[in-house]
């Protein structure tokens, strides 16, 4: 996900003496100046859940089309996508500014979530789901019964590589993402609003910056997704699996230190320092 006012450089950090009021008083243009314009939570929210479709959701729906050994490598996509998304104009922004101990703090918080939904997810697959004639059980042979009446009016050809697509997979860590998000936006929300900030609108760009412009503006913040995000990736591949198994961590467990692993990587890319040469 991404938070209001990391587009940029995270500029909004507070200095000493930023707070102090000039000693001499304030012009008449300043006192006609308007009080920044609260933004509805929903709003937030909804590009919380954006920003997790793109970085997430999206390479998720991709991953069983690729090779086996390829699929790990959908979360350095991840990594990318979501770096870029930190450098997407937002229409919002937390007002007074967080400093930078704050900001990370409250973006902890709002990927925090990721952890037990996904553990969740997994949980209600191998149980609630797989037990027969559950509620779980019949909603999945449901959607299963769904995408296959889909397939069969596709091309012969089509219809052979979309009948093995893990519909009930896909759609499972899809709604866990979202409601991750969901969550997460409201914890992040809520910690920065006890601390007395309001979420409020920021104007955009006149022009909205091509992928190019805000690669080159900060570099640093796109390789440092891609490399964080490679501990996850390479957790997730079969030497990584191999590893955490002769390292003693539970086969239950597996998932939680790939998630957690994703969720360092996801803050450690969305706090990275602005590189000014």
């Amino acid at each position: 996900m991404v938070w209001p006012g990391t587009y940029g450089v995270m500029k909004n950090t507070e200095r000493p003496g930023a707070a102090q009021r000039p000693s001499h008083p304030a012009t008449g243009s300043a006192q006609r100046r308007k009080a920044p314009e609260p933004v509805a939570h929903i709003h937030y929210a909804l590009q919380s859940l954006r920003s997790t479709a793109i970085a997430f959701m999206a390479p998720t729906v991709v991953a069983p089309l690729l090779p086996a050994p390829l699929k790990p490598w959908r979360l350095v996509m991840s990594g990318l996508l979501y770096a870029d998304q930190q450098q997407q104009p937002s229409p919002m922004r937390f007002h007074p500014p967080p400093n930078r101990r704050v900001q990370g703090a409250g973006m902890l918080l709002g990927l925090f979530p990721f952890i037990p939904a996904f553990a969740l997810q997994a949980h209600l697959t191998e149980t609630w789901c797989s037990r027969k004639g559950s509620m779980g059980a019949r909603i999945a042979a449901t959607s299963q019964h769904a995408w296959n009446s889909f397939c069969g009016q596709l091309p012969k050809r089509v219809a052979e590589v979309a009948l093995r697509y893990p519909i009930n997979f896909v759609l499972a860590r899809c709604m866990a993402q979202a409601a991750a998000s969901i969550a997460g936006s409201g914890l992040t929300a809520g910690y920065h609003r006890l601390r007395g900030r309001q979420l409020v609108a920021r104007k955009l760009p006149a022009v909205k910056p091509r992928l190019r412009d805000r690669v080159a503006a900060r570099p640093e913040i796109y390789v440092m997704g891609g490399l964080v995000f490679l501990v996850p990736a390479l957790l997730d591949s079969r030497t990584g699996l191999k590893f955490l198994e002769k390292a003693g961590v539970p086969r239950a467990s597996v998932g939680t230190v790939i998630t957690s692993s994703l969720v360092g990587a996801a803050l450690t890319t969305a706090m990275t320092p602005h590189y000014k040469a």
